[in-house]
């Protein structure tokens, strides 16, 4: 009776990996670029991708470097590091298609989104100051903002979606994925009685429109590749307390579109993104792609189970375990990419 129970369960997840409702895969590590230096030196002078443990880089590729001139791409950038990361073994490209920036003077769109009236200006100013990865012993300086491309703007999606075809024309199946920047848009005036007054022109569900809109494109231009958006925070709910729908709806479209999903800032049971995206990281798909990012400032948080600073033995353990993550994208921040990262990963 032993043998014929073992047998059936053995026939049960023989065909529950062929229908891809559980899957059994090793996590893939890859070396995150925020940037990417005149001709690729940092990606071509980076030691960690010699390293046979990543399989790869996440690459930062901003709108207005693909984009120089209205309908004018230049997508020379990525095929080259496409062939270098090929020559490091096989390695591979994933595409961060950067839309908005976390600067003041910094903006990622071309030029004429910014000049041409039919646009709106282009951008929306917002603030980093509450992001996780802020030093909170740092002075507040103008430097701590950045431009969202007014995405709910029709005209200004049309060209950023034209944009996103044209890589999928060209790219899909030849890199291991690709995403946008964050959801996370931090905008608007807190009132006193717990409500954000927005400016003229936005609104939180319009913005969970466009967000949904570029996601149907981007499953639609990369179906070989992986189409991955990035969840973190929404504007206009915090969950749990204040739900209407923004991020449940968004993952909820993601499944439908079979999509890879993903997002930044990796910090174990952090209470703040445990209420906004964590357990919806936990419930989706397993038979779907997950990914998240390690960056700036997420070993330096403090693990509420342990009350001691993030390791990365709890960021695996949480990666795996929890959330089920199938792609980690490690920055190579100092002291803990050396010291911690390159001595724990496996």
């Amino acid at each position: 009776m032993i043998k014929i129970y073992l047998y059936k369960r053995f026939i049960m997840v023989i065909l529950l990996l062929l229908f891809g409702v559980i899957k059994i895969t090793a996590q893939k590590n890859y070396i995150y670029f925020d940037h990417r230096e005149k001709a690729g030196k940092n990606i071509r002078q980076d030691k960690a991708l010699h390293d046979p443990r990543f399989k790869g880089a996440q690459i930062v590729y901003t709108w207005r470097n693909l984009e120089p001139a209205k309908n004018q791409y230049d997508f020379s950038a990525i095929r080259k590091d496409i062939k270098y990361l090929k020559s490091l073994g096989g390695k591979k490209v994933w595409i961060q298609l950067q839309e908005k920036s976390f600067t003041a003077d910094v903006k990622n769109i071309p030029d004429y989104i910014l000049e041409e009236p039919i646009y709106q200006g282009g951008v929306i100013k917002q603030s980093m100051l509450s992001a996780p990865e802020r030093d909170p012993n740092k002075a507040v300086t103008n430097d701590e903002y950045g431009w969202c491309p007014k995405m709910w703007v029709k005209p200004v999606r049309d060209r950023f979606q034209k944009l996103i075809f044209a890589l999928g024309k060209e790219f899909d199946g030849k890199i291991e994925g690709i995403n946008f920047s964050e959801s996370a848009i931090d905008i608007g005036t807190e009132n006193s009685d717990g409500t954000t007054t927005f400016p003229v022109g936005f609104s939180p569900q319009d913005y969970v429109n466009a967000i949904e809109s570029n996601m149907i494109v981007l499953s639609e231009a990369f179906k070989k590749s992986n189409a991955m958006v990035y969840l973190n925070f929404l504007p206009g709910e915090w969950l749990p307390w204040n739900d209407n729908g923004y991020m449940r709806g968004l993952f909820a479209k993601a499944k439908k579109l079979k999509m890879a999903i993903g997002g930044p800032d990796l910090m174990p049971y952090r209470e703040s993104h445990m209420g906004q995206t964590y357990g919806f990281f936990k419930e989706y798909p397993d038979n779907l792609v997950k990914g998240m990012a390690v960056q700036d400032g997420n070993l330096r948080q403090i693990n509420p189970k342990t009350n001691k600073k993030n390791t990365v033995k709890d960021i695996l353990e949480f990666s795996q375990n929890y959330l089920g993550l199938d792609y980690i994208f490690w920055v190579e921040e100092d002291p803990y990419f050396n010291e911690e990262v390159l001595r724990d990963i496996r």
